[in-house]
């Protein structure tokens, strides 16, 4: 079984599903793994040479073999037209996103097939995401601005970009640290597990709720906070944590929507229209309100986030492509494909 782990399109991706660590466990069980140079990718290309890997240029998976898997972890560019290998990467595809009918048409069109990330589950249950560090950063970024703004000190505000390891932002948080109150939504996931540990790094007296503190919704209590921090999933209608008219009252100042989905119709918190950016982090709102709601908020800290998301699936690259996982996931692209051509 061969494997060439792809180099990543997106420009500020950093990120890999497979370290050089996890690729040395795949080919002591007999898997063959090629990797493509990338310059990007936070484990150099020497790391992977010393497990064990053939480095190779990138953009070598458009000419491989049929039979090669290619692993990555993002979208795939817009070339070529038609995918004839098995590919293992978030497609953001399943759920009709935009242009969806388009991408699935490609794998079509050269006999391919996608194991959709996201969908590799037992169980119904993910086998790796990257929740806590969407969690972890999503909950710094948001501390770093409101205490670096009440010590008047520059903060993320400017811009961010990845960090090399989760230790600089640890060192912001603890130098800023201060007796400030915040509330986790969803904390009982691996995304509000992540929050509160990040906020309290930063001094923060910590206020956790789940399914049952939100069932008969608070929100004087919740409005009493200095900072909110959004971790539910939404994927029905119920939760409605701030209205427009909610924003400057009580304390809350600060709100970082890590789960970010203000396009879904479900979404809990209806009080701004588009995701942020690194460029521009941070949305001021009514009320001297500000919230931050990044999108990719686990590309930066790529080391921890793949890491963990590596040691997570490699478990289940070691069972491809017979393993319930994969099965699932070979379900979820059929399906696409019947809707797709429906």
């Amino acid at each position: 079984m061969k494997f060439i782990l792809r180099s990543e399109a997106r420009p500020t991706e950093r990120r890999t599903p497979l370290t050089p660590k996890n690729a040395k466990a795949l080919r002591a069980a007999g898997f063959d793994i090629a990797v493509e140079h990338s310059d990007r990718r936070i484990f150099p290309d020497a790391d992977y040479a010393a497990a064990g890997c053939e480095i190779i240029p990138a953009g070598s998976w458009r000419a491989a073999p049929a039979s090669t898997t290619i692993l990555g972890l993002k979208e795939l560019p817009d070339t070529p037209a038609a995918l004839r290998n098995p590919f293992i990467h978030f497609a953001h595809l399943f759920k009709e996103q935009s242009g969806w009918q388009h991408e699935i048409a490609r794998f079509t069109k050269g006999g391919g097939r996608l194991y959709d990330l996201e969908y590799l589950t037992v169980g119904g249950r993910r086998v790796a995401a990257f929740g806590y560090w969407a969690g972890w950063m999503g909950a710094a970024l948001a501390a770093w601005r409101q205490l670096s703004k009440a010590a008047g000190k520059p903060g993320p505000e400017r811009g961010v970009s990845s960090f090399e390891r989760r230790a600089e932002v640890e060192a912001i948080l603890r130098g800023l640290a201060s007796h400030k109150t915040a509330i986790v939504i969803g904390a009982k996931g691996r995304s509000g597990q992540g929050a509160v540990e990040a906020l309290k790094l930063a001094g923060y007296t910590v206020t956790q709720w789940d399914v049952e503190e939100t069932r008969n919704l608070d929100r004087a209590a919740l409005l009493s906070h200095d900072l909110l921090v959004n971790c539910v999933l939404m994927t029905g209608p119920g939760l409605l944590l701030l209205r427009p008219e909610d924003l400057g009252q009580g304390r809350l100042r600060m709100i970082s929507d890590v789960s970010c989905d203000p396009f879904s119709s479900f979404n809990p918190l209806p009080i701004y229209s588009a995701p942020s950016t690194w460029d521009a982090p941070f949305e001021a709102l009514a009320g001297g309100v500000e919230i931050t709601s990044i999108d990719n908020l686990p590309s930066l800290l790529p080391r921890e986030a793949s890491e963990d998301f590596s040691d997570q699936l490699l478990p289940t690259l070691l069972s491809y492509p017979e393993g319930e996982a994969w099965q699932a996931a070979e379900k979820s692209f059929d399906n696409a494909v019947r809707r797709a051509h429906g």
